[in-house]
């Protein structure tokens, strides 16, 4: 049985097929640790119900908490996987508990959930075997999960829990399954953080970047110096969101020009990425050509209707983009979305007056699209004005009329745009 995909877009883009013997370490610190672990959670819940088996490792806590509190599991559908998971044999929970407490915990658990006093010996016996459990009943592709690595690094020396985590990624190598580990960096030495990042192909960083004096939180793909694959494309940090059954991706806006240029990388394949998005690196005669053609065809009435309207799309899209990233006042994303028109090539533009309140705002500047159009007896720049109201419209949730009064493409020193509120 093979299971190609994780169902979770992100990791199914950047990590390919995971059930060739893969080992995987989520990084987190104290402020993303709980995402890291909802992610996990999420990486199990897709393999079960793909048919896959998943062993989880957790430590002093009782499988009912766990199901609720850690694994995020609670939906009625959710349930009804781990259920007839269980019943098939494919779920193992494996509980580390102080030896003080292991009469208690093993009162209360099923044979599908082994108390395991705190002995990196045993831990790693009662792993292995509940795995060879359910390859017994099923030739699936088992997920070991450990779920905090750090704790166990804090009871015993962190060579031996090394040494433990390289057998159990061994194993995982052999048997074509896969290891994913989840440490808080911030709970040790840098040297100890380093060594295990090692042990695994891939390791998926999370932290948190203060943009603009917000904080965001980010998650970036790293493949690690051995790793045999050479043929995935990884990209770099990413914006996320994180909800109960989901997780997302934001496209990142830059902030500045310079921020641009560093994320820029070529591939192979002839694709230029900055951030997660591929670009086409053209002319401004290439686009200009382009709506001129397009203008012709279908006549200057048409051509302004679905220009504009491919405008308000392209503005919406920026917009959405920018309110996921930065948690600012409908005032600081209009000024953001301006900004980030001039740093993306649209052109220089300002807000010359006006406001949301007021509804009416007149922006200004140089279109750079106008500037290479030619000469020209009415306004060209449509699908800027397009832009500018799909902005607006996106942050009011109102309709907008956009007005062209002056262009560069008529001789007119700047492009100036009035935008009213409609009634």
């Amino acid at each position: 049985m093979k299971i190609k995909k994780i169902g979770i877009e992100f990791l199914d883009q950047s990590l390919g097929v995971l059930y060739q013997g893969f080992p995987i370490l989520f990084s987190a610190d104290s402020n993303t640790a709980n995402d890291a672990q909802k992610l996990a959670s999420l990486v199990a819940l897709n393999i079960l119900k793909n048919g896959g088996g998943c062993v989880f490792v957790y430590e002093n806590l009782p499988f009912s908490w766990a199901i609720k509190d850690v694994l995020y599991f609670s939906s009625p559908e959710v349930r009804r996987v781990l259920q007839e998971a269980t019943n098939e044999g494919r779920l193992h929970y494996i509980n580390i508990v102080l030896e003080d407490n292991i009469s208690n915990f093993t009162l209360n658990h099923s044979e599908y959930v082994t108390p395991v006093v705190n002995d990196l010996n045993r831990i790693l016996y009662e792993i292995l075997n509940a795995r060879n459990k359910i390859k017994n009943f099923s030739d699936a592709p088992v997920l070991i999960l450990q779920s905090n690595i750090s704790y166990l690094i804090l009871d015993f020396e962190p060579g031996v829990v090394l040494s433990m985590i390289r057998k159990l990624i061994l194993d995982v190598k052999i048997h074509g399954d896969l290891f994913l580990g989840i440490f808080n960096r911030d709970m040790q030495e840098l040297s100890v953080a380093n060594s295990l990042a090692h042990l695994a192909d891939y390791i998926l960083e999370f932290g948190v970047d203060l943009i603009e004096g917000k904080k965001q939180p980010y998650v970036s793909v790293t493949r690690t110096p051995l790793s045999v694959d050479n043929k995935k494309i990884l990209y770099k940090k990413f914006t996320y969101e994180l909800f109960e059954d989901t997780f997302y991706i934001l496209p990142t806006i830059p902030t500045s020009f310079e921020e641009l240029k560093a994320s820029i990388s070529y591939l192979e394949r002839g694709e230029v990425i900055a951030y997660d998005t591929n670009y086409i690196i053209a002319e401004m005669p290439t686009f200009t050509i382009l709506l001129k053609e397009i203008e012709k065809k279908l006549g200057r009435s048409e051509y302004t209707k679905i220009v504009k309207n491919v405008g308000r799309l392209i503005g919406s899209h920026i917009l959405k983009i920018l309110s996921s990233r930065f948690k600012l006042t409908d005032k600081e994303l209009f000024k953001a979305a301006i900004n980030h028109l001039s740093i993306t090539g649209w052109g220089k533009f300002n807000i010359y007056e006006g406001s949301l309140k007021s509804g009416r705002i007149i922006v200004e500047g140089y279109s750079n699209f106008a500037a290479h159009y030619g000469k020209s007896d009415y306004p060209v720049c449509i699908i800027e004005g397009g832009v500018l109201q799909g902005i607006l419209e996106e942050i009011s949730l109102r309709n907008w009329t956009c007005d062209e009064k002056e262009c560069i493409a008529k001789g007119n020193s700047r492009c100036k745009f009035e935008l009213k509120l409609v009634a």
